[in-house]
């Protein structure tokens, strides 16, 4: 029985600028190092998704662990990718959030994020949410096995209990359920076996 609906945030409760993402992705971030792509992934999420600190800290920190300069090009990259326009969810996915919490669910936002992006979120979702669990918090990304097991601890709760919602296919579905979570993928796949939805108030088909 789910008792925990959990929310990836940045790409399903939060819409992301297309053009936006694709300037400051992974493969933009590997094209100006060059760099192997899975190197620079491991380290971005080493550093800028798993720890604490100031803006250079961080970058200076990313360098150091890739062996390269910090140049005024990365800086720029980095100040332009976490300088992001203040989100706000939209009012019928408040309106959805507090429908499952009235259905006696618990709530939660579960995302790998940097701590370097300002956000409100908290202030918007404090009345409603159980708990929101960030990468750099937990110390761990929604790839690893612990950030699940610190959550359940968290909210004392059973793997099987929580449904992970979310738009990105391995962190937000193949993962969560390769640790023992239900989930369902925001988006669609050509893999029949894939529980998608491309609309979020679908999720209470799923919930009792």
């Amino acid at each position: 029985m789910i008792k925990v609906v959990s929310f990836d945030i940045g790409g399903t409760l939060l819409r992301e600028n297309n053009e936006d993402a694709a300037n400051y992705s992974i493969k933009a971030l590997t094209n100006l190092v060059k760099l192997d792509k899975d190197l620079v992934r491991d380290a971005y999420k080493d550093i800028f998704q798993k720890t604490k600190g100031t803006f250079h800290e961080l970058v200076n920190t990313f360098c150091e662990k890739l062996n390269i300069q910090v140049t005024e090009e990365l800086t720029n990259f980095f100040q332009h990718k976490f300088n992001v326009p203040d989100e706000q969810i939209s009012d019928v996915d408040l309106e959805l959030l507090k429908t499952i919490k009235n259905k006696g669910y618990k709530v939660i936002l579960f995302s790998n994020n940097c701590c370097l992006v300002k956000s409100t979120l908290k202030d918007q979702v404090k009345d409603i949410v159980d708990g929101i669990y960030y990468s750099y918090d937990l110390g761990y990304t929604k790839s690893d096995k612990e950030s699940y097991q610190y959550i359940e601890k968290e909210l004392n709760c059973k793997g099987k209990e929580f449904l992970h919602i979310g738009d990105t296919l391995k962190s937000d579905y193949l993962k969560p359920i390769s640790f023992g979570w239900n989930a369902l993928f925001y988006g669609t796949s050509d893999d029949d076996t894939v529980k998608c939805i491309t609309d979020l108030k679908d999720i209470l088909k799923y919930l009792n």
